[in-house]
């Protein structure tokens, strides 16, 4: 029953892109059997910030390497252990360049592709465009590298910008885009995307605000807009989106032609 389960879960975290695969890392022998365990320890203790919430080894493995390490997992135990069954779906935190980054990194070090979507955001307000600067910097970062990957921008209406003096057509605020993103292309590398929505007559009004990735995704209905000063800073939470509620709001919602919302025009910029 136990080899079922871990198999259909696996599958399921394999059709997530959940699943990564790292090169061994220890200096053991090749044949040493202990090899991946001394890895993933080494990985674990010298990785403060980015630690496992657990590792799965069989229960005779562990024993026989003579390691006593809390965060050792049997095997037979893995789905019903609290590093499994304790995963946090929510969180709350200051809205601040700070935490954004604390969260943030957890989230894009091993996606591919990360998808920016709130109706205010610009790259005419620091406290936005920061939130970009952050995620180029941050995707695919990890173990001393950082993969070249997508960044997918989907923002509101210029002409409806909430700063009057900010207003402007969809093509001039797309030029804009391009202009700003050019020295964050160079810098780490990622192909840019930008598209501009607006609500149609009598139509759903585009208001939710998502931070989504080729893995997961989560609701951030405080906005993506970050500051520098603590003080300044509200409180603001994100929730783990499900699957399919991901799954919607990519190929539903943001749908050139049948989506609920009017598309404005699209702008790539890429190395």
């Amino acid at each position: 029953m136990l080899r079922k389960d871990l198999s259909l879960c696996l599958g399921v975290l394999h059709d997530r892109h959940r699943l990564v695969r790292h090169p061994v890392g220890s200096h053991r022998e090749d044949d040493d059997e202990y090899r991946w365990l001394f890895w993933a320890l080494e990985r674990h203790n010298s990785h403060v910030d980015n630690r496992f919430q657990g590792i799965v080894a069989t229960a005779d493995l562990i024993e026989l390497s003579g390691m006593a390490d809390d965060d050792l997992v049997p095997l037979s135990r893995a789905l019903e252990s609290p590093c499994w069954q304790g995963c946090r779906r929510s969180v709350r935190f200051a809205k601040t360049d700070i935490e954004l980054r604390r969260h943030l990194a957890p989230l894009v070090r091993y996606a591919r592709v990360v998808t920016l979507i709130d109706p205010y955001m610009s790259c005419r307000k620091d406290r936005f465009f920061d939130t970009v600067q952050h995620c180029s910097a941050l995707l695919g970062k990890h173990d001393g590298t950082q993969e070249v990957g997508r960044v997918r921008i989907h923002a509101g209406d210029p002409r409806e910008d909430p700063e009057v003096a900010h207003r402007e057509s969809p093509a001039d605020r797309l030029d804009r885009w391009e202009e700003e993103l050019r020295p964050v292309v160079a810098q780490n590398g990622h192909s840019f995307r930008v598209s501009l929505w607006a609500t149609k007559a009598g139509g759903k009004n585009f208001h939710d605000r998502y931070i989504i990735t080729d893995q997961c995704g989560v609701d951030a209905p405080g906005g993506l807009d970050f500051v520098t000063d603590v003080t300044r800073a509200n409180l603001s939470g994100w929730r783990l989106l499900e699957h399919q509620e991901i799954a919607d709001i990519l190929t539903r919602e943001f749908h050139e032609r049948k989506g609920p919302y009017k598309h404005l025009g699209t702008r790539d910029v890429r190395p």
